[in-house]
């Protein structure tokens, strides 16, 4: 049951300082985005406003607030293509590889990939 496992996983989650269970999604992006641009790779972990059971990474790009799901799994979570066994295993791995972002169309790089690297965190 995802229930039994997100309240399993909630419970974790509640001891880490960068998760904001009851943030909304307009006031992470204010607060991944203070700073503007110095506040690339700023990021926090939140509850889906819109979808039950799922946590969001929300992050600066190049201080434009971005969003991924994280969907808890009885084994862990999985964020894009990716799975992991918890939580803080998303963040340790992103904050030593880069998350891969596509570019819009306007911005004149060949590979048309943006990387960021999570960096420090919103403290709850």
């Amino acid at each position: 049951d995802s229930t039994a496992d997100l309240v399993i996983m909630m419970e974790s989650l509640l001891t880490k300082p960068w998760f904001h269970s009851q943030i909304s999604r307009e006031e992470a992006v204010i607060q991944v985005t203070k700073g503007g641009g110095d506040s690339h790779g700023r990021f926090l972990i939140r509850r889906s406003d819109t979808k039950e059971g799922e946590l969001v990474l929300t992050f600066s790009n190049q201080g434009a607030a971005k969003h991924l799901r994280l969907q808890i799994t009885r084994t862990g979570c999985r964020i894009q293509h990716l799975f992991f066994d918890s939580v803080s295993e998303v963040i340790e791995f992103f904050q030593k590889n880069p998350l891969q972002l596509d570019k819009p169309s306007f911005e004149s790089n060949s590979s048309g990939l943006s990387e960021v690297y999570l960096t420090d965190y919103v403290p709850f």
